[in-house]
């Protein structure tokens, strides 16, 4: 049996991250398992970057800003281009019909829909796809928001700002209809949410759905000496700090205005010193804003000194109104730290109020303030164990790989069958 994965990248967002901790916890385990990506950053066994295309990058560029949706960041919305690989070279190269996992995850800007359809009739395996977002069964956006239009027929796309019912996303919809309808393919949703959003779509809602969690190092992810993080740090000793991440703060899903506004209105607590610690790309843009001191560390990429962020924080703040996940939800509890974010994405799965973290009423910040100051209360070292037992066995990465590598034989054998 060979996996092969296919990403846009392999070391940069949330979906990119996921992708090659899943990989490289298959290799562990003794899979034969190569991630496809169209930019490769990292320098990770099993991981290929595709030969580009022949083009000029900044006429691509252009043409990708001249398609984008108007107001949009470029990255929300999948304009459903041809690749940007030679596509037809990697299938020369590339045997094994019939033994093969192709597994899909975030290939916006990497392959279109044809350019799918070409890869899964070349090989002839087993075909999955992983719901980092609502992507693979819209026409086009990554969230949707209020629009429900993936649960009957792509068109008059809020997000392109379009009236017209046979827009780009109802072509790109109905190519994924033409081109993907008739195939076996099983989804495979780390999150409940992921899971209801499949069900709801109208391209896919008569496929297979299995829920598995991602995998996360759970030896990096740990409770750790809190006084001893923050000495790393250079954080003070005896502040409360409350930990934000600050990257794509002009996306409206990320909830950053309520974020804002909560901590403007959160009581301060007698006696208390109560900081921010800020992390992401963007950081900078945001230290004034809060009415609290701030203390920015910037973009993190190495996890262990992510972890120790997580340790040294005494509640993490996830304000967002729209995710898959976002996966620091779970690396904060497996690192000992609660949680206060909205009821979206993963966030249900994980949080036990009162346990391991506070949900607040959907884009409510006064409520979202609230549940700051009563994790603030609460006992820490009791909310730290708690914290780390309630997702330690949902995401260790032998466990998650094993479930994959059990639905892969599982679906070779049935479509051998």
């Amino acid at each position: 049996m060979r996996i092969n994965h296919y990403s846009t990248i392999d070391a940069r967002g949330g979906a990119a991250l996921a992708t090659l901790r899943l990989h490289l916890a298959l290799r562990e385990r003794g899979a034969d398992s190569t991630l496809y990506v169209r930019e490769k950053l990292s320098r990770e066994a099993g991981v290929e970057k595709l030969s580009p295309l022949r083009e000029n990058p900044y006429l691509h560029r252009l043409k990708r800003w001249i398609n984008k949706p108007p107001g949009q960041p470029l990255y929300t919305f999948n304009l459903d281009e041809p690749p940007r690989i030679s596509l037809k070279s990697f299938l020369e190269t590339r045997s094994n019909p019939g033994q093969t996992v192709s597994v899909i995850h975030w290939i916006d800007n990497f392959l279109d829909v044809i350019s799918l359809r070409r890869l899964i009739d070349h090989f002839q395996g087993s075909v999955i796809w992983m719901i980092h977002d609502l992507e693979p069964f819209t026409g086009g956006c990554h969230y949707s928001f209020e629009c429900q239009g993936f649960t009957t027929e792509c068109g008059s796309c809020p997000q392109l700002k379009s009236t017209d019912p046979y827009d780009r996303a109802n072509r790109t919809w109905k190519r994924k209809q033409d081109l993907l309808g008739d195939l076996e393919i099983c989804f495979i949703a780390p999150t409940v949410w992921g899971e209801s959003r499949v069900r709801e779509s109208s391209l896919f809602s008569h496929q297979r759905v299995v829920r598995i969690p991602l995998p996360i190092d759970t030896a990096v992810f740990r409770p750790y000496s809190k006084s001893i993080a923050r000495d790393v740090l250079h954080l003070p000793p005896d502040a409360r700090l409350l930990l934000c991440g600050a990257s794509y703060i002009d996306d409206p899903r990320k909830g950053m205005d309520l974020l804002i506004k909560s901590l403007q209105e959160l009581n301060r607590i007698p006696g208390e010193d109560i900081r921010i610690i800020l992390v992401g790309q963007n950081g900078q843009e945001l230290r004034t804003s809060f009415g609290l001191p701030v203390h920015y560390l910037g973009e993190i990429v190495d996890p262990l000194l992510m972890a120790l962020v997580y340790q040294s924080a005494d509640v993490f703040l996830c304000p967002s109104l729209a995710d898959s996940g976002p996966l620091m939800i779970p690396e904060s509890l497996l690192c000992g730290t609660p949680v206060v974010a909205f009821p979206t994405g993963g966030a249900p799965d994980w949080i036990k109020p009162g346990v391991n973290g506070y949900l607040a009423e959907f884009g409510d910040a006064r409520d979202f303030a609230r549940g700051i100051e009563s994790l603030l209360g609460l006992d820490m070292e009791k909310v730290a164990t708690s914290a780390r037992d309630s997702v330690e066995l949902l995401h260790r990465p032998d466990i998650v790989a094993d479930q994959h590598l059990q639905l892969y034989r599982e679906l070779l054998k049935n479509r051998a069958a």
